[in-house]
């Protein structure tokens, strides 16, 4: 029997889902989007808090109007605080639409696996067949191997000096992982 040699197989990119799916990748886009304006929006909401902790405390707050017309510098206070109310309502906005494109992506992940499985159905099914041809290769040498063990112990041989090795990986050698893994792979139509 020949030795197994290795394959030297052109290299199999997986698309993702994106790639397979123009919907799919829109919303990963879409995803990516509000994820980006939550980070913005998460700095600006820090600026907003540092520059209203930065205020100095004073006892009078008055309008901007008032300001004015005192002649005195308009407190920053009242529209900083305006400005951090804007901003958390735009946070829990775009918190619940990230949550909203989170479960579209969910549901758009099986249309677009079966299309990413759709094209790699030709390159699984060349290695499926690949691993059936070895296990078929191991099956024979494994029946070589306990054919030759058959006859030694039909023989009255003490053979330990031939130090056993049995194939116990392959699982019984009437029902085990081979003959399953066949079954299994004839019945997926990927052996005869």
């Amino acid at each position: 029997m020949a030795p197994l040699k290795k394959t030297n197989t052109e290299a199999f990119v997986v698309p993702s889902l994106a790639e397979s799916d123009p919907s799919y990748a829109a919303l990963v886009a879409k995803q990516n989007e509000l994820l980006a304006r939550q980070s913005t929006l998460r700095d600006q909401r820090r600026e907003v808090e540092r520059e209203i902790a930065a205020q100095p405390a004073t006892t009078l707050r008055v309008s901007a109007n008032v300001a004015k017309l005192l002649g005195d510098e308009a407190d920053s206070e009242p529209m900083l605080k305006a400005r951090l109310a804007e901003i958390r309502i735009a946070s829990r906005d775009l918190e619940e639409a990230t949550e909203i494109v989170r479960r579209r992506l969910a549901d758009a992940r099986g249309p677009a696996s079966t299309a990413v499985c759709a094209v790699v159905r030709p390159e699984y099914a060349k290695r499926v067949k690949a691993m059936v041809a070895a296990v078929l290769a191991l099956q024979a040498a494994r029946n070589d191997y306990d054919a030759l063990v058959d006859d030694l112990v039909a023989n009255d041989i003490s053979w330990t000096s031939l130090v056993p090795l049995q194939p116990t990986f392959c699982g019984d050698r009437h029902d085990g992982h081979l003959t399953r893994y066949l079954r299994a792979a004839k019945e997926a139509g990927y052996h005869v």
